[in-house]
C-alpha cells in the first residue's frame, strides 16, 4: 500500500470508531428490547421483560427500570412501578397477575436510568403491548372441564 491509501484507510477508521463512541457516549447507542410474552389468559401469572443493549446486541446495566401498565381502556393498572433485575445480564422483569376484568389490549411502557461511558445518566424509554384474550381462558378452562369427566 502506498501512503496515501494508508492514510485515507487511518482516517477511515478513526472516523468510524470516533463515531461509535460518541453515539455510545450520548447513549444513542442503548436500546430497551421486549422479551415478554404478548398473549396471556385472564387471572395468569404474566410478566414485563426487557433487555437493555448496545446496538450491536452488548448488554448494558442499568440503576433503575420502572414500568407503567395501562388497561384497554386507558386508565392505569400499574403505576410506575420498580422493576428486578433478571439473571441474564441486562434483563428488568415485572411480575403480576391479568386481570379478570378487562380483556383486550394492555399498552406498557419502561423507563430506565443507565449511566454512560462519560459517566452521565440517561433515561431510555420503550412501549409494547399485551393481550388479555376471553378465549385463551374459555379454551383453558374447557380443556379442564373435559379433563374432569374423563377422570
Amino acid at each position: 500500500m502506498n501512503k496515501k491509501t494508508l492514510a485515507i484507510a487511518l482516517s477511515l477508521v478513526s472516523v468510524v470508531c470516533l463515531t461509535a463512541y460518541m453515539t455510545m457516549a450520548r447513549g444513542y447507542g442503548s436500546k430497551i428490547t421486549f422479551i415478554s410474552g404478548t398473549e396471556y389468559q385472564q387471572g395468569e401469572p404474566a410478566q414485563t421483560i426487557v433487555r437493555l443493549t448496545t446496538v450491536w446486541g452488548i448488554p448494558i446495566s442499568a440503576n433503575w427500570c420502572n414500568v407503567t401498565i395501562w388497561y384497554p381502556d386507558k386508565t392505569v393498572f400499574v403505576d410506575n412501578q420498580a422493576m428486578t433485575q433478571g439473571g441474564s445480564s441486562g434483563s428488568w422483569y415485572y411480575s403480576f397477575t391479568t386481570p379478570t376484568t378487562q380483556i383486550g389490549v394492555y399498552e406498557e411502557y419502561v423507563t430506565c436510568s443507565v449511566t454512560l461511558p462519560t459517566g452521565r445518566q440517561r433515561l431510555l424509554g420503550a412501549g409494547s403491548s399485551f393481550h388479555v384474550s376471553q378465549t385463551l381462558t374459555l379454551v383453558n378452562e374447557t380443556s379442564s372441564a373435559i379433563a374432569r369427566i374423563l377422570s
